[in-house]
């Protein structure tokens, strides 16, 4: 193992999870990115700007640097780091941030070191660290990526192209929602029949969005096992979502646990869809921003 005392500079892109229905499976990468940069340091060192520049640790629990360690870890590196961090994909709004950062420090590790895991034995490491693949399989393999579960426990995905002609309408408020608040909020036995619907919508979802037909999008989204435990955490859910499908976006759902509401459109509409939803927010107590993204078939890359 040769280790690189050089700038290894990595671009992670943000993701939208679940998609309505894929609960912990489904995601797509987006066309927004935070950087890191990352070499071999005498003590540890982490600079941040942008997004959660005076709210992220900068010391040796930064995720991406304790990520980068767990990959040192394995081939039994124990130096230090001196990373960079430039934020770009809003903290705690459902978008990714936290897998952008340990997708960010595992890729970056293995290249300053010279040992690379093939991307599906990343992603197995970077969902034991996230806890669930529905965010850090889009930010590695990029475009559309389905989760499941190996015979060993551990998490794998089939990568597929990002649909065709459809980008992401954000609409992202000032409150944030952290993962495990959402999580709290989910009863942990849900009923059969919700559970064999959304398994019958998610695959739907799939279908539709790998062939191009995308007529009854907005009907396969829907979903019974996490959104209406979420409704609380985010008002305004329900009201931006039928904004969007009202003006003509192919579908829309809460992104990942939000709280962001993310809505997929066609080039055309997007910017209807966006004002539609903006409108809806203002029935809110909450100041939201929108973004128009388009989708990411990459996933994390080295920037040279």
């Amino acid at each position: 193992m040769t280790v690189s005392d050089r700038w290894v500079r990595v671009q992670t892109p943000a993701t939208t999870a679940n998609l309505g229905p894929g609960f912990d499976s489904l995601g797509i990468a987006l066309g927004l990115y935070n950087t890191v940069e990352l070499r071999p340091a005498e003590a540890p060192v982490v600079e941040i700007i942008g997004e959660g520049a005076d709210q992220l640790p900068t010391d040796e629990t930064n995720l991406a640097y304790s990520s980068a360690c767990r990959l040192a870890a394995q081939v039994g590196h124990t130096g230090h780091w001196h990373l960079k961090q430039e934020n770009r994909i809003p903290l705690a709004r459902g978008l990714g941030s936290s897998s952008a950062a340990i997708v960010s420090g595992i890729v970056a590790a293995q290249e300053v070191l010279g040992y690379h895991l093939d991307r599906h034995e990343s992603l197995a490491l970077a969902a034991e660290i996230e806890g669930h693949p529905d965010n850090v399989a889009p930010a590695l393999l990029g475009g559309l990526t389905v989760c499941f579960e190996q015979l060993d426990g551990s998490k794998a995905a089939v990568p597929l192209d990002a649909p065709v002609g459809l980008q992401a309408v954000l609409a992202i408020p000032d409150f944030e929602v952290s993962t495990h608040e959402a999580r709290k909020a989910l009863p942990e036995d849900v009923p059969l029949w919700d559970a064999v619907f959304n398994t019958g919508q998610a695959a739907a979802v799939v279908a539709m969005l790998t062939s191009g037909k995308y007529d009854r999008l907005a009907e396969a989204m829907r979903d019974r096992l996490h959104q209406p435990y979420r409704a609380h955490l985010v008002p305004g859910m329900d009201a931006l979502i039928q904004a969007a499908i009202d003006a003509n976006a192919r579908g829309a759902a809460l992104s990942g646990s939000g709280p962001t509401v993310v809505a997929l459109a066609e080039l055309d509409d997007c910017e209807p869809v966006r004002q539609a939803m903006m409108r809806a927010a203002r029935d809110t107590s909450a100041h939201w921003q929108s973004m128009i993204l388009p989708l990411d078939n990459d996933g994390v890359r080295i920037v040279h």
